[in-house]
């Protein structure tokens, strides 16, 4: 059913804010960007992109995004977003489904201090929830990179 996403992106979806390249964090697709290509670009994307500070299950059958980590001191902490709470519609567009390429590429347009706005589904009830975006803290822009890094490193010892 629920599948974890290999990267926490979306710390992404959600999250991730950024139109990162393909990963097999992004439902099973590899990266065809040189090592230093995807290095260079995925560092100056991440660095000027918002924040919120969560990571996720997808499940593939529903498209359902749900919570399950929080970041202490990160902007989902602060709006009031929980582990367990289902990603609902971003901005008013349904995350599940359809919308999905038009919602990659708003959040790739994310910068920090923008407010955007989430409908959650909570213990069955939807609530709304709205959090400004803050810039990506050193150490998890390092550990997204890092990690998308070794999938690359991975791919080259695969080749040879």
């Amino acid at each position: 059913m629920f599948s974890k996403l290999v990267r926490p992106a979306v710390m992404a979806l959600a999250v991730a804010a950024v139109a990162l390249p393909a990963t097999a964090g992004d439902y099973g697709t590899k990266c065809t960007m040189s090592t230093q290509e995807c290095l260079d670009m995925m560092a100056a994307k991440m660095k000027s992109s918002g924040w919120i500070g969560v990571e996720l299950d997808h499940d593939e059958e529903t498209g359902a995004m749900s919570i399950t980590k929080v970041i202490p001191g990160s902007p989902a902490e602060t709006a009031g977003l929980r582990v367990g709470d289902e990603l609902y519609s971003l901005n008013g567009v349904k995350l599940a489904g359809a919308a999905e390429p038009a919602l990659k590429q708003a959040r790739g347009e994310w910068k920090p201090g923008q407010q955007v706005n989430y409908i959650v589904k909570r213990g069955g009830a939807e609530q709304k929830v709205s959090l400004t975006l803050a810039a990506w803290p050193a150490d998890v822009l390092a550990k997204m990179v890092g990690q998308h890094m070794l999938e690359h490193a991975t791919m080259e010892v695969a080749k040879n």
